[in-house]
C-alpha cells in the first residue's frame, strides 16, 4: 500500500501556500526545508491546487481570521451531547452558523453545570476541503495561527494575564489572555506601519477590552522587529520583546506540537 504524502497548508482569505514535506527530513534538518507552491483564490490555478491535495495527509494553519470567543454555561451532560448543545447555543449569538467551525475547552464544572470556553471561526476559508472523503484526504491537524503563536511562546511568557501582539504575513494580531486562555483578539491587515498607526491600533484594542486590560500583568511582542516600532509603552504596563521565530521553525512546531 502506497503511503500518503504530507502537505502543510497556510490558508488565508487571498491565498494558499501548499508545502509538501517529509517528517523525517523536516526533523533532521535545521535549514530551510520549505519548497512551496502558492495558489491565489481569485485565479484559475486554484483548480490545480484541488488536484494537488488529493491523497494527502494535511496539516493546516489558518491565518487572518478573527476567533470569536464565548463563555457558555450548559447543564452537565455526557460528552457526546456537548457539541449539539453548543451549536444550539451559538444560534442565539450568530444568525448564520452554517459556515462556522468551533471547538471548546472546559473551564470548570460542578454537579449541575459546566462552563465552557467556545472558540468559533466564521468564514469559508476551508471550503477547499469540500469532498475531502472522496479525495482521500486525511486531516492530521488544523490550527489557528493565534493559538500556534501563543503556544510556541508559552515557555517564555511568565504571566497568566497578559497581552500578546505579533506580526505575520502582513497581519498584526492582538491577543488578550486571561488565566492563560485567549479571551479576546483582533487582526489588522497592513503592509506598511509607522509608529503612530501602531500606537492608535494598540490603544483601541486596550480600550475595547478595558476590563481585561486592567487585569493584565504584561505585554509581549513577537515578530515585530521588522516593523521598526520604537515606542511600546501602553497602559502603564511593562513589556517584553520576544525573539523572532523563523517561518520554518513555526511550521515545524505546528506540525509536531502545535
Amino acid at each position: 500500500m502506497k503511503l500518503k504524502k504530507n502537505m502543510f497548508l497556510e490558508v488565508s482569505d487571498k491565498r494558499i501556500c501548499g508545502i509538501e514535506f517529509s517528517k523525517h527530513k523536516m526533523l533532521s534538518r535545521t535549514i530551510n526545508f520549505i519548497e512551496e507552491t502558492k495558489y491565489y483564490k481569485d485565479r484559475l490555478d486554484l483548480k490545480d491546487f484541488k488536484v494537488d491535495i488529493k491523497n494527502k495527509n494535511l496539516y493546516i494553519m489558518v491565518e487572518g481570521e478573527t476567533v470569536y470567543i464565548k463563555m457558555v454555561t450548559l447543564p452537565l451532560v455526557k460528552k457526546h451531547q456537548i457539541h449539539d448543545m453548543i451549536k444550539n447555543e451559538l444560534k442565539y449569538y450568530y444568525k448564520d452558523i452554517e459556515n462556522m467551525a468551533f471547538t471548546y475547552k472546559s473551564i470548570k464544572e460542578d454537579k449541575i453545570n459546566m462552563e465552557l470556553l467556545v472558540f468559533c471561526l466564521k468564514g469559508s476559508n476551508l471550503d477547499i476541503l469540500e469532498n475531502s472523503i472522496e479525495n482521500n484526504i486525511t486531516l492530521r491537524k488544523i490550527n489557528l495561527i493565534q493559538f500556534c503563536f501563543k503556544n510556541y511562546y508559552s515557555n517564555k511568557i511568565n504571566a497568566n494575564n497578559y497581552i500578546l501582539v505579533f506580526y505575520y504575513n502582513s497581519n498584526i494580531y492582538f491577543l488578550m489572555c486571561c488565566n492563560n486562555e485567549i479571551v479576546a483578539n483582533n487582526i489588522v491587515n497592513i503592509e506598511e506601519l509607522d509608529q503612530f498607526e501602531f500606537a492608535m491600533l494598540m490603544n483601541e484594542f486596550l480600550e475595547q477590552y478595558n476590563d481585561y486590560t486592567k487585569l493584565s500583568e504584561k505585554i509581549y511582542y513577537a515578530n515585530i522587529k521588522k516593523l521598526n516600532i520604537s515606542e511600546l509603552e501602553y497602559a502603564a504596563l511593562p513589556y517584553q520583546i520576544l525573539d523572532d521565530v523563523m517561518r520554518e521553525e513555526l511550521l515545524k512546531y505546528m506540525i509536531v506540537k502545535g
